[in-house]
């Protein structure tokens, strides 16, 4: 994987502002950090303040496996172009297929009753999906090995892991990716840059429309070709975005000095 910050990749982030470029960006471990308990996550001043100037000078979506009302609200005051929830499934435009929310609904019983007694684990209904975290359990290892077993009974799901989650989801629902594709149409972007980190932002990452993907922390497990060496260099990237765009506008120093004042 490529550090997208080095010298190396300077070529990448000048080309990205002198076209039709659209940002998009996971929440979780990516603008926001890794915190123990999911409901805390926030993000911070300073990314707040370089992502809503970043939103002002490039299309920006935040794209996101919690529901779209829960995420929307944590980027409230963004001028962002959309805000996706449930892992693509809630796009936040177009019609939703209710029968996806009907299936969902049909396993939250059986999931219940499977994992009732497993410590530490929290079912989060979030209607297009379904979230188990085990980030809390005191065996970790047995906590995921007792929900893999009880979401590997369940009719017409699709599961893959995050960080310290599994994700449920329907069988044939929009993807991150396929919300990727969408915004670009409707955006009328010629390249995407999708920004995450974990396992649940592979289908963004592998998107055709995605022709930058960048993954918070190196792995050769990843689609990504592109990488941060952790979630605060997020902050860095919006700064170097930001730059770029403003060279390419003539918007000169106003725009600089903001970046670092920001970052000070």
């Amino acid at each position: 994987m490529i550090p997208i910050l080095s010298p190396d990749a300077r070529g990448v982030v000048d080309a990205l502002a002198r076209d039709r470029t659209m940002l998009a960006f996971d929440f979780d471990g990516t603008l926001a950090p890794y915190v123990p308990r999911p409901e805390d996550a926030q993000l911070p001043p300073a990314t707040r303040a370089l992502l809503r100037t970043t939103a002002l000078l490039y299309p920006c979506a935040v794209v996101s496996g919690r529901a779209r009302a829960d995420v929307a609200a944590r980027v409230s005051g963004i001028p962002l172009v959309a805000v996706v929830g449930n892992h693509g499934a809630d796009p936040g435009f177009g019609p939703i297929d209710r029968r996806l929310a009907d299936r969902v609904a049909a396993w939250i019983p059986a999931l219940r009753a499977a994992l009732a007694s497993e410590p530490g684990v929290v079912l989060e209904d979030k209607r297009l999906s379904v979230a188990l975290h085990h980030r809390a359990a005191p065996f970790g290892p047995i906590a995921l090995r007792h929900i893999l077993r009880a979401t590997s009974r369940l009719e017409g799901a699709r599961v893959f892991a995050g960080r310290d989650v599994v994700n449920v989801v329907p069988a044939g629902a929009p993807t991150k990716g396929d919300a990727i594709c969408a915004l670009c149409d409707r955006q009328g972007t010629r390249l995407a840059v999708y920004v995450g980190d974990d396992r649940s932002d592979e289908d963004a990452f592998r998107c055709d429309a995605v022709r930058i993907a960048i993954r918070v922390g190196d792995t050769p497990a990843s689609s990504a070709r592109f990488h941060l060496p952790e979630q605060g260099a997020v902050d860095e990237l919006l700064r170097v975005l930001v730059a770029a765009r403003a060279r390419q506008d003539g918007l000169g120093e106003r725009w600089e000095g903001f970046v670092r004042a920001v970052g000070a």
